[in-house]
């Protein structure tokens, strides 16, 4: 209930009622310090090559890594989005099930319970555990409790009182028999611990989705922008094979810097010169 039968954490809503290997062929490399630099190798991606260690190749992987961090975000906040959204279908079925129990209720299914105990649930606020006794035992094996609801400062005075005013389900009382505060009714959503928090929840949801989506589109522009400006950059090569100046280059395959003929290391990260 919250007494008990319907199930869901306390003063929260809930539902009703052999290891792989893998081998790696291995290729040789260059340590420098605590660095190890391997030579080069081709990928092909989207029908194009691409060697690892040249300048491209870093500014595509830097790019996918970017998009793989902004498609999982978006992915688990979907994930959010639709938890919290059932979370607060699931509030507000709650609400009408149990304002439907008090408005139906008959005047013996009033009852003052023993309050047991008052803790802080969701959203900062507080619920309260009850229990009733019949012929001297408790009802339930585990003590009722009310929605996540309360101020500390209600939550203390009910509390103090020793007493809280339930309305039960029916007669005759079973360990089965479902309740609710009879006060329930004059709290609205806004006031439910669980509702803030899903509230909550859902507007992280967005916001980040938000930025998620925003990055995608960021990087499916630069990788369009990259992807043009290499095919210029080929095309004038193939028409101009004079002016083609990066045949005349060599680049550490490491960092990308353009080196001299007379550096064996990189003057950017100290990577050994590869001579093939």
């Amino acid at each position: 209930m919250p007494s008990g039968s319907r199930g869901g954490s306390r003063g929260g809503h809930g539902s009703r009622g052999s290891r792989s290997a893998s081998s790696r062929k291995s290729r040789p490399a260059y340590v420098h310090r605590h660095n190890v630099f391997y030579p080069p190798r081709c990928y092909r991606l989207f029908r194009r090559s691409y060697r690892v260690g040249s300048l491209r190749y870093y500014q595509m992987t830097k790019m996918y890594n970017w998009l793989s961090v902004f498609v999982f975000a978006l992915v688990l906040c979907g994930v959010l989005l639709f938890t919290s959204n059932n979370k607060i279908n699931l509030i507000k079925s709650d609400q009408t099930y149990y304002f439907n129990m008090i408005d139906t209720a008959k005047e013996e299914q009033y009852m003052n319970a023993f309050v047991t105990d008052r803790i802080k649930g969701e959203g900062g606020k507080y619920y309260i555990t009850y229990n009733l006794e019949i012929f001297g035992r408790d009802l339930w094996r585990e003590d009722g409790y009310t929605y996540s609801i309360y101020t500390k400062e209600e939550a203390d005075r009910i509390f103090n009182t020793g007493e809280i005013l339930i309305v039960v389900e029916g007669l005759p009382l079973l360990p089965s028999t479902d309740s609710i505060n009879a006060d329930y009714k004059t709290f609205s959503l806004t006031d439910d611990g669980s509702y803030l928090a899903a509230i909550k929840q859902t507007r992280y949801a967005l916001i980040f989705g938000s930025i998620s989506i925003i990055g995608i589109i960021g990087c499916s522009i630069y990788y369009f922008k990259l992807m043009f400006s290499h095919r210029v950059m080929e095309e004038s090569n193939k028409t101009n094979p004079s002016t083609n100046t990066d045949e005349k280059k060599e680049y550490c395959l490491y960092c990308g810097e353009v080196l001299s003929k007379e550096e064996t290391k990189c003057p950017q990260c100290q990577a050994v010169r590869w001579q093939s």
